[in-house]
């Protein structure tokens, strides 16, 4: 099991995390005006995760929740610039993956047009920088589908959100590596858990 939190953790928060079974602990990359403070993972925060145990994985989230960071013809690349910066200063290993998140229900052709442009740039932008890390995509079923489709990410992580356009067919598919559960109030903190195929299975992590 996966926990994701937009919080730095905390030696208790991980205490606890270890005794509900999580062993992955999912966290953030964002600007520099991080939508919330403490957002962003640091190195230091890295070491201490991985010291602790568990496996890391991280997403790029800078308002992903408006259709509008999609529609910035300049978004894809500065996302995945900063994205780049953020996992050589947290020391991220070579080949492990960034998810991008798409946190909304857009669905129409243009929306959708809008986000396939945005992880165009990115997939674009990672290649052109050596192309040294995966790329994932989190959001809706119709999100997922259309982005592994065109060959612009590597991973899905199935958003919770079942009334999101396209949740029940991508589900059935199979073609996802982490499917978001809801949420809940554990090791001081809300947190998101996340289902993995198994224990052993490859989505990106690293330590």
């Amino acid at each position: 099991m996966a926990a994701d939190t937009s919080a730095p953790v905390t030696a208790a928060f991980l205490k606890k995390m270890r005794e509900v079974g999580v062993h992955t602990i999912i966290r953030y990359f964002d600007h520099k005006d991080e939508t919330l403070p403490g957002k962003t993972l640091t190195f230091e925060e890295r070491m201490q995760i991985s010291q602790a145990g568990f496996h890391i994985l991280v997403v790029f989230q800078h308002w992903g929740q408006r259709i509008s960071t999609f529609r910035d013809h300049k978004r894809g690349k500065a996302d995945a610039i900063r994205a780049l910066t953020l996992a050589h200063d947290v020391g991220q290993p070579v080949g492990s993956a960034i998810y991008f998140a798409v946190d909304g229900p857009w669905s129409s052709d243009k929306d959708i047009a809008d986000i396939t442009r945005y992880f165009t740039d990115v997939r674009r932008t990672v290649s052109a920088r050596g192309n040294l890390y995966r790329v994932g995509v989190y959001g809706s079923g119709q999100v997922c589908s259309t982005i592994l489709d065109r060959g612009l990410a590597d991973y899905c992580w199935l958003a919770n959100a079942k009334a999101w356009p396209g949740y029940n067919a991508h589900l059935a598919s199979g073609r996802w590596q982490i499917r978001q559960l809801m949420p809940g109030k554990c090791g001081d903190r809300e947190v998101d858990f996340n289902l993995l195929p198994s224990r052993s299975a490859y989505f990106g992590q690293f330590r």
